[in-house]
């Protein structure tokens, strides 16, 4: 499976396309006039990991830390 991902930046607009085999599985797209924080993509610091919960909190440079849920990770 071949697997790509395009991104075309404008001034008020980022989209985002992941391809799998040359067909769009996912589309991210962010107007710079509206804040959003679900689906956007974060360089982060893991702060703290809860095994029994099967989860981490993570530091993204928010007011608040993030929760990033064992299952919600792709892996590969």
């Amino acid at each position: 499976m071949s697997r790509e991902i395009l991104m075309n930046v404008q001034p008020n607009q980022v989209r985002v396309a992941c391809l799998e085999d040359g067909v769009i599985s996912e589309l991210f797209i962010e107007k710079s006039n509206v804040e959003q924080i679900e689906g956007n993509i974060y360089k982060a610091k893991v702060l703290r990991v809860l095994p029994g919960m099967q989860a981490a909190f993570l530091d993204i440079g928010q007011e608040r830390s993030a929760f990033l849920y064992r299952d919600d990770v792709i892996a590969d």
